[in-house]
């Protein structure tokens, strides 16, 4: 799957992460964006029983289709434009 990082410009660990797969009109294809925090402690399901180990959370993922792929585009480049005004 290949991916780009976009880290964190305040904060170390934290980035964005998009990734996608499969072939351009393939209905097997995907786009999935993350937020990570490579340094988290956390782990999930806590009531595992006695013996299991938990798996580490690593951050949140969503996949996105094209609608919303293009509604996120949209969204920031309107957050762009108004916290650090328009491109010349």
């Amino acid at each position: 799957m290949p991916k780009e990082l976009i880290r964190d410009a305040v904060t170390d660990g934290f980035r964005v992460q998009v990734g996608w797969g499969g072939i351009a009109g393939d209905d097997c294809g995907y786009v999935q964006v993350a937020t990570v925090n490579e340094n988290s402690t956390l782990q999930l399901d806590d009531s595992l029983p006695e013996g299991e180990s938990a798996l580490p959370f690593e951050g949140w993922f969503v996949h996105l289709d094209r609608a919303g792929i293009n509604r996120m585009i949209r969204a920031l480049r309107r957050a762009r434009d108004s916290a650090y005004g328009a491109d010349a």
